[in-house]
C-alpha cells in the first residue's frame, strides 16, 4: 500500500494523434485529494474499489464500472473510503477543444457550459471505455485513436451544454477572482483588494467562497499549480516553473503539487507520450 505520493503506481499518456486528451491511470491507491479543480473537462472511470466524489452539491459514492463527468473549473476531490485502495482512470479533455465542439454544434460561439455530474453507469452505446483506453496505451492506432475521440464527442454532446452568462452574476466575486488572475505569480494582498473593493476581507472570504466553492487562496494556488503544469508540458524545468508561477522555490511547488494533484512535479514531467511507449 502506498503511503506516499512516489510510491503510488500512476502514470500519464498522451497521444499526437489525439492532442487534446492526457490521460491519468492510477492503481490501488489510498492516497487523498484536497479541494481542487481543472482547467480541462474531467472524465473519471473507476476501475475497482470506492471512491467518494465530493462536489459542491454534494458526495457521491462512485464504485467499479461508474464513469463521472466533471466541468472544468468545478471544485471537487476524490478520497479513499474506509482507507480501502481503488483504481482509476482521469481523461482530462481540453477546455477549447470541448468549446469549439459545442459551438459547432448549437451555432454559436460557446465559451462556458456545464455537465451532468451524474454517474454515467449505462452509456449510450457499447463501448466500455475503460478497455479502448487500455487497448490504446497499450498500442497506439488510427482506429482506436478514432474511436475514443469519436467516444469523446459523444459524451461532450449528450451530457454538456452551453451556459448563458446569468444577469445575476456575482459581481464581486468575480471581480475578486479576476484580480487574483491578473497576475498570479505575485497577486495583490486580500487586505490591498480589501481597502481597493472597500470591503472587509472576511467578506470577500465568505462571498468568494459561496461562489465559487473555494476559497481565494485555495483558488489562487491551484492556478499556480495548473498553470505550472502547462509549463512543464513545454519544457520549462521545475524549478523555473516554480518561479515563473510564484511559488518562492522548488519545494513549495512540490508540496502545492502533491496536495492538489496527488502526484510530484517530477511524476508529472515525466509524462510520456503513447507513441514514446510503442517506439
Amino acid at each position: 500500500m502506498a503511503n506516499t505520493v512516489r510510491e503510488i503506481n500512476q502514470h500519464f499518456w498522451s497521444s499526437k494523434t489525439i492532442p487534446h486528451l492526457t490521460i491519468r491511470t492510477t492503481r490501488d491507491s489510498v492516497y487523498g485529494y484536497k479541494d481542487h479543480s481543472h482547467a480541462e473537462l474531467s472524465i473519471g472511470i473507476i476501475e475497482s474499489g470506492v471512491t467518494q466524489l465530493s462536489m459542491p452539491e454534494g458526495k457521491i459514492v462512485l464504485n467499479k464500472g461508474d464513469v463521472i463527468l466533471i466541468g472544468p473549473n468545478i471544485v471537487h476531490a476524490c478520497n479513499p473510503v474506509e482507507g480501502m485502495t481503488r483504481s482509476y482512470q482521469m481523461l482530462y479533455i481540453d477546455n477549447t477543444w470541448c468549446c469549439n465542439v459545442l459551438s459547432t454544434l448549437y451555432g454559436y460561439k460557446v465559451t462556458q457550459y456545464t455537465c451532468d455530474t451524474s454517474v454515467l453507469a449505462c452509456m449510450a452505446d457499447d463501448t466500455n471505455l475503460a478497455d479502448l483506453i487500455s487497448c490504446l496505451i497499450k498500442q497506439e492506432s488510427q482506429e482506436l485513436a478514432a474511436e475514443l475521440d469519436s467516444f469523446l464527442f459523444n459524451i461532450l454532446s449528450r451530457y454538456c451544454s452551453p451556459q448563458r452568462a446569468e444577469e445575476n452574476d456575482d459581481e464581486l466575486a468575480h471581480k475578486l477572482r479576476s484580480t487574483l488572475l491578473q497576475d498570479i505569480a505575485n497577486p495583490p494582498s486580500l487586505d490591498i483588494i480589501a481597502q481597493e473593493f472597500g470591503r472587509p476581507k472576511e467578506t470577500l472570504i465568505r462571498n468568494f467562497k459561496r461562489h465559487f466553492g473555494i476559497t481565494p487562496k485555495s483558488f489562487l494556488n491551484n492556478n499556480r499549480v495548473e498553470k505550472a503544469k502547462c509549463l512543464l508540458r513545454c519544457g520549462v524545468s521545475i524549478v523555473d516553473a516554480a518561479t515563473e508561477v510564484g511559488f518562492s522555490d522548488q519545494s513549495q511547488l512540490h508540496r502545492a503539487f502533491v496536495s492538489y494533484t496527488a502526484s510530484t512535479p517530477r511524476q508529472y514531467q515525466q509524462l510520456t507520450s503513447i507513441f514514446d511507449n510503442n517506439s
